[in-house]
């Protein structure tokens, strides 16, 4: 569906100000405007249709809408704002036993650590979360984080090819030690085992402890 579909719809469905109807647009619209990168747009709609889910006192919907708006600000790269409106959701899930929207949440925050390089924070909450399966599922309340770490794979791999035209070993390991992961939750074995094995001979032939012992222990994960 295109954007300007998405945006009528939106508009539709906040004139009408249940709480069902917002979500269930507002989610889809604010996927194509991170798409786009129009993640202020993004973030404006969720918290239109946020007012209006708090007002019907919706909670289960309210923690969609605030997982939604984490996933905006992570994107954005505005990472304490994604944490905080990350943990706003958690207690709502965790209040009403939705398995699937804590797992998503979990994973986000994980992988935010991750990208603030630290490891074992995020390794702490990997372990808890993949005793089953390591793969991310989630249904269409969550398609913006899904989106997002999918779009985030596109972005990463960019700043690895910049790193490898300037032959920068260092500017190569960072972006791909972060893509690592996404693999990981996405469920991309594959390029998740080439990805580490780079990864970790980068790491080694620069010395970085850190990220070895980090990807050591992901792979025992």
């Amino acid at each position: 569906m295109q954007l300007s579909e998405l945006e009528i719809k939106f508009n539709i469905a906040r004139d009408k100000a249940t709480s069902v109807e917002i979500t269930d647009t507002v989610i889809p619209l604010a996927n194509a405007f991170q798409g786009v990168r129009k993640y202020d747009a993004a973030v404006r709609s969720l918290n239109e249709a946020l007012a209006i889910v708090r007002e019907s006192g919706d909670v289960d919907r309210e923690a969609v809408i605030l997982t939604a708006l984490g996933a905006a600000f992570w994107e954005k790269a505005q990472l304490q704002k994604a944490l905080d409106h990350f943990s706003q959701a958690l207690d709502i899930f965790k209040v009403s036993s939705d398995r699937m929207g804590e797992k998503a949440i979990l994973t986000m925050v994980g992988i935010t650590f991750w990208r603030k390089c630290e490891w074992q924070r995020a390794l702490a909450i990997f372990s808890d979360l993949w005793p089953e399966t390591s793969s991310l599922t989630v249904d269409d309340r969550f398609m913006t984080v899904k989106g997002a770490l999918e779009r985030g794979i596109s972005t990463l791999q960019n700043r690895v090819r910049m790193g490898r035209d300037l032959q920068d070993s260092l500017k190569i390991l960072q972006p791909l030690f972060s893509i690592c992961i996404l693999y990981r939750v996405l469920g991309n074995d594959k390029s998740f085992q080439i990805c580490l094995d780079e990864a970790l001979a980068l790491a080694r032939s620069l010395n970085k402890t850190d990220i070895i012992n980090a990807a050591d222990n992901l792979k025992n994960l």
